[in-house]
């Protein structure tokens, strides 16, 4: 935020609904919507893992709203998990089902992120975890998140806004061949790859990532 403020760009990071000091309440959630509700016009929007989800999302339905696109690590609805993805969130799953959330925080660090990781990112993603997990967790059963119909991959030749796909080189096999499908999918769009990043670019390597930020929206 500071390196985009500096440059001159007005920067809003919200919270999605459940998700730092954003409540999740009872019922249905529709992200793209909240999105959605948050912008006044076109605007560059920037997302990671499950927020590039939602900004893909948004740029196929409100196309108006998104100026420029940009995913990083972005999640697609509907993947096909290889074992080794799959083991990594059975894991995850086991350590909350014993109710150890600090376990089940480290163990998504050491899968999310890089070996080279600091020991503050580490320390911060583990936090930022085990908040998730207190904003969710108590409501796992009463929550249902709704997405637009057909989903976004069904429908990336529709994305009109100019597109940077980025992606951490650590990051894990699956999220990578997710970045080739969108650039691949996606009209004009730019695929770069973050040398000595996995799958938090803004923390393991934030010059690298506001570079390349600063770069696309100038």
């Amino acid at each position: 935020m500071a390196a985009l403020e500096a440059a001159g760009h007005r920067v809003w990071a919200p919270d999605l609904p459940g998700y730092g000091e954003a409540a999740l309440e009872p019922g249905h959630v529709d992200y793209v919507a909240v999105a959605s509700a948050l912008l006044e016009g076109a605007a560059a929007v920037v997302g990671c893992s499950f927020g590039g989800r939602v900004a893909l999302e948004l740029a196929v339905t409100r196309p108006e709203l998104v100026g420029r696109l940009v995913l990083v690590g972005a999640a697609i609805a509907g993947w096909d998990w290889s074992d080794d993805a799959r083991a990594g969130h059975a894991e995850e799953e086991e350590l909350l089902e014993r109710g150890d959330l600090a376990a089940a925080a480290a163990q998504q660090a050491r899968m999310w992120l890089a070996v080279g990781a600091s020991r503050e990112v580490r320390e911060l993603t583990e936090a930022m975890t085990l908040r998730s997990y207190e904003q969710q967790l108590p409501l796992e059963h009463q929550v249902r998140a709704v997405w637009p119909e057909p989903a976004a991959p069904e429908r990336l030749g529709e994305v009109a806004a100019p597109t940077l796909v980025a992606v951490g080189s650590e990051d894990l096999p699956d999220i990578r061949r997710m970045a080739e499908r969108l650039a691949d999918g996606i009209a004009g769009a730019r695929l770069v790859t973050i040398e000595g990043a996995a799958h938090l670019p803004s923390l393991e390597q934030p010059e690298a990532l506001n570079r390349l930020l600063l770069e696309f929206v100038a």
